[in-house]
């Protein structure tokens, strides 16, 4: 049975301007090409997040461009623990529902740092998200019996539709994080088979954002007219299904 969701709102992340400080001007412009939400990709050099200033200033642009923010996104490697915390403390300032992190180093290692940044997330109001180091290979599987047996908290699952298609078999990537599934980033450019990815995520009853990550190919106002259009597209998928 495919559950409905009444309006799906779709997104961008910032690493769109992830080689320049993020701007007021740059929400707008997301903003103008009818997007709803974005994802912070917390990158010290695009946002400087231990900045209280800055993340007031951020507060402030989102509101003008009358954005959400509906995620916030740790680069992988983050230098110190101390990085994704303070990336998180955003949530003190703005509303925040779910925080992207990955699982990495050793799985004790990775265990107590999730777990670490779901306690304090806890009283924040947001959920963590484990999501795949980009290079690393393993199956879905494995993060869905990392949540379920190595942690405590409730954490969830981020999904990057262009690594699990690089993997070859999105659908079931989707279907096995199903019950977890709180994330999606989704790719401008790729071979998906885009009405079947649509269809499976309305079956599990995904009610989030889809979360447009893309490099800039030409300028960054020329790729969020691809993503709109692109946005139009998934939007007459969604409401054929």
């Amino acid at each position: 049975m495919v559950r409905l969701v009444a309006t799906r709102l779709f997104g961008v992340s910032t690493r769109l301007y992830h080689h320049q400080r993020l701007s007021r001007e740059h929400l707008l412009e997301i903003a103008a090409h009818g997007f709803e939400t974005v994802e912070l990709f917390a990158a010290p050099t695009h946002v400087e997040y231990h900045n209280p200033a800055v993340v007031a200033d951020l507060q402030q642009w989102l509101a003008e461009a009358g954005l959400e923010l509906h995620s916030v996104h740790a680069p992988a490697g983050a230098e110190t623990p101390d990085d994704a915390e303070h990336a998180l403390f955003i949530a003190r300032r703005i509303p925040v529902k779910v925080f992207v992190t990955h699982a990495e180093g050793t799985r004790d290692a990775a265990r107590r740092g999730v777990e670490r940044l779901a306690e304090l997330a806890k009283p924040l109001g947001v959920t963590i998200a484990v999501e795949a180091a980009p290079d690393d290979g393993s199956p879905p599987g494995s993060l869905v019996h990392f949540v379920e047996e190595d942690l405590e908290a409730g954490v969830g699952i981020g999904l990057d539709f262009a690594r699990e298609q690089r993997r070859g078999d999105l659908i079931d990537a989707i279907e096995t994080v199903a019950e977890h599934l709180i994330a999606v980033r989704v790719p401008l450019e790729s071979p998906i088979d885009w009405a079947s990815a649509l269809t499976t995520v309305q079956k599990i009853g995904y009610e989030g954002p889809l979360i447009f990550d893309v490099d800039a190919r030409g300028s960054a106002k020329e790729t969020l007219a691809r993503a709109k259009t692109a946005r139009e597209k998934m939007e007459r998928w969604l409401t054929s299904t």
